[in-house]
Parts: C-alpha cells; sequence; structure tokens
C-alpha cells in the first residue's frame, strides 16, 4: 500500500523517466507531460493494490506505454481529419470555409504545404514520382511529410 507522501515522493523520482518515455512515443511536449500525469494519476488511483517491493519502475514505464498508446489512437482521428479537409480544400470547385486550412499553411512554408497538399492527394505511383523529381527515396518522403504533419499537429495542439 502506497500514501500519498509516498506517491509525491516517487512522482519526485520517477517523473522525468516516465516523461521522457511518453515523449518517446509521442514526439510532443504537451502530449508527453498530459500522459505522464495519467501515469501518475493512475498510480494514485491504484495505490491499495501496487506493492513497492514489487519492480514499481518497469510498472511505471509499461503503463507509460500503454497510456501513450491509448493517447495516439484517441488523437490519430486529427491526422486523418486533416488529410480529408486538405483533399476538400484542393478540389479547385470546392466552396467549403478553410479557416483551419489557412492556419495550418501559415505555419509552413510553401514547399512543405504544396508538398503535403501534393502527398495527400497522390497515389503510391504518384508519390515515387514526388520522391524522384525531388532527389530523394519514397521512404525519405514519407519521413518528410511525416515530419511535416507532426509540425502541424504541433500547431494545433498549441491552439
Amino acid at each position: 500500500m502506497i500514501d500519498k507522501e509516498t506517491c509525491a515522493m516517487l512522482f519526485e523520482k520517477y517523473h522525468r523517466i516516465v516523461y521522457n518515455t511518453c515523449y518517446k512515443y509521442l514526439k510532443n511536449t504537451s502530449a508527453a507531460e498530459d500522459c505522464t500525469q495519467e501515469v501518475f494519476y493512475i498510480l494514485l488511483k491504484k495505490k491499495s493494490k501496487i506493492d513497492l517491493t514489487d519492480n514499481l519502475l518497469s510498472w511505471l514505464i509499461e503503463t507509460a506505454k500503454r497510456v501513450c498508446k491509448k493517447y495516439i489512437r484517441k488523437n490519430s482521428k486529427i491526422l486523418l481529419d486533416i488529410d480529408e479537409y486538405s483533399e476538400t480544400i484542393a478540389d479547385k470547385n470546392s466552396s467549403v470555409d478553410k479557416p483551419l486550412f489557412d492556419e495550418v499553411y501559415e505555419i509552413l512554408d510553401k514547399e512543405d504545404a504544396d508538398l503535403l497538399l501534393e502527398y495527400i492527394n497522390s497515389d503510391h505511383g504518384k508519390r515515387q514520382e514526388i520522391a524522384k523529381r525531388l532527389g530523394i527515396k519514397t521512404t525519405a518522403l514519407y519521413q518528410r511529410v511525416k515530419r511535416i504533419r507532426e509540425r502541424v499537429m504541433d500547431y494545433l495542439d498549441n491552439e
């Protein structure tokens, strides 16, 4: 059984390790902080069931991984929404109001914004052409688009 003072001591001792584990999964400061807080909230909720003689650090790390995976599943829809919204905006005949899309483009330089839009509206074969035109491998293109999306997500998270 763990009392509140022990929980506070455990937080001081292990919060950086838990935060680093969360950050490794999420690559987002705010999300990692939220998940770290969630891990210690779970610890506090389950304090009567946890035995300090067990390997508590392992439990914290495994709990952090589960919390991060849950966070990713819950928030991955946002990226899909960006893709769908981008496809709608890309349609030249679309009369959709585009404030979110315009905001996103404010944080990207023109080259990255154009690349993201082109990538979203392309199939695999077209993506190979894009990579070739840029003089990079297709896997490098995927990584570049992933980093662009992460910047967009960071921006949207901080709004």
